[in-house]
């Protein structure tokens, strides 16, 4: 391989990293809106369920759907931390493919 397609390599590496960074920017920033947004929602849920639990009874139903509430967005902010870290390190794992190919 001689200087000037070493050169051009570089240059095409140093591009594709930077595309990929920016698409990967707008997707991290869209999945941090979602956790935020999700994690204000179960705020909610913890007052609703606190709430319920003082008033009297005859609520049960109410409580077991907030607690399910509650389960699922833990669940669902977990999966989107999780496949944002996994995406990354996956979107890098490419990069660095490409660059020894």
């Amino acid at each position: 391989m001689n200087k000037q397609e070493s050169i051009l390599d570089l240059f095409l590496l140093g591009l594709r990293t930077w595309l990929e960074e920016i698409k990967w920017l707008g997707k991290s920033v869209l999945a941090r809106f979602e956790v935020s947004r999700l994690e204000k929602e179960l705020e909610q849920e913890y007052g609703i369920l606190g709430r319920i639990t003082e008033s009297p009874r005859g609520k049960k139903e109410e409580k077991e759907l907030c607690l399910k509430q509650v389960s699922f967005l833990k669940e669902e902010i977990e999966t989107l931390k999780s496949d944002l870290a996994s995406d990354r390190e996956e979107r890098m794992k490419k990069l660095r493919s490409g660059h020894n190919a």
